[in-house]
């Protein structure tokens, strides 16, 4: 399991929650409890080391009272969340990707706790964190995000942003799921037992919702690939975003997998043996067992 068996871990189906949590940029004036901070601090303690060994350590920010607090660096979009989940990292080979792999498990225990939650990636200002969390000279921030509860009303900003980055579209099976090799669609009856872990991975968040992940199933296998958005910046000062997103996708394939009984582990094929499309790299590939 990703989790250490003796900690606190979900109360509810991975597969649900991961449907059940949207961008909440609205928040309520209601304060996290103790104990629900208690919860989110022991469970980012018990996250096992992921894939490339990178563990980055979390913290739990209060930036101002809820419903009135602000998080400078992020243009107005936040509104009134007075807690933030930072994460802090250290520069290594897969750190964006371990990054969002344990960084998505925190935002689904968020949305266990019914809390609202949002990655903030490119935006969010990095210097009244540093101190908060004493970031060290070797480390950086790649994404935060605000907990709270969310307002009853959706603020206009709110729905502005989600209208335009187009969050509740989805690509299509199509573009994002092939058979044997890319560009030859993999339908979702011959996915099998591994349909849901493949729609988990379609219903992530990824950052300005360009869905950068493509997966081919062969001989069994599932093969990840980021397919960079053209024109899209590859680094911002802070992360690599959507490398993050990459971790995101194993994350929520690799629980969903786990919840199903489809048991299996990561491991990378390098180099991988055919010519890729343009901007398309291979990251890592599900061996089931």
């Amino acid at each position: 399991m990703t989790l250490k068996e003796d900690t606190m871990t979900y109360k509810t189906s991975i597969i649900d929650l991961i449907q059940r949590r949207k961008s909440c940029r609205s928040y309520a004036p209601r304060p996290l409890e103790p104990e629900t901070k208690d919860r989110l601090h022991a469970f980012g303690t018990s996250l096992e080391t992921p894939f490339w060994g990178n563990v980055p350590r979390f913290d739990l920010v209060d930036v101002g009272p809820p419903g009135r607090g602000r998080m400078p660096g992020t243009y107005g979009t936040i509104k009134g969340a007075g807690t933030f989940l930072v994460g802090a990292m250290k520069r290594g080979p897969g750190d964006m990707e371990d990054f969002g792999y344990l960084f998505e498990q925190l935002i689904l225990l968020a949305t266990d706790l019914d809390l609202a939650t949002c990655w903030i990636g490119v935006t969010v200002a990095r210097g009244p964190l540093q101190d908060k969390i004493r970031l060290q000279p070797q480390e950086t921030i790649p994404a935060v995000s605000p907990l709270g509860y969310p307002a009853r009303r959706r603020g206009l900003t709110d729905t502005v942003t989600r209208a335009s980055l187009g969050s509740a579209r989805r690509k299509p099976w199509s573009e994002m799921f092939f058979d044997g090799e890319l560009g030859v669609p993999l339908d979702k009856q011959a996915a099998g037992d591994y349909a849901i872990p493949l729609e988990m991975v379609r219903q992530g968040p990824s950052a300005t919702n360009k869905q950068p992940w493509r997966v081919v199933r062969q001989n069994g296998a599932f093969h990840f690939f980021l397919q960079r958005a053209a024109g899209y910046t590859r680094m911002t000062s802070a992360a690599d975003l959507q490398r993050i997103d990459m971790g995101i996708a194993m994350c929520h394939f690799e629980l969903a997998a786990r919840e199903l009984s489809l048991d299996g582990n990561w491991t990378a094929i390098k180099p991988w043996p055919s010519p890729l499309p343009k901007r398309c790299e291979y990251v890592v590939s599900w061996m089931p067992n």
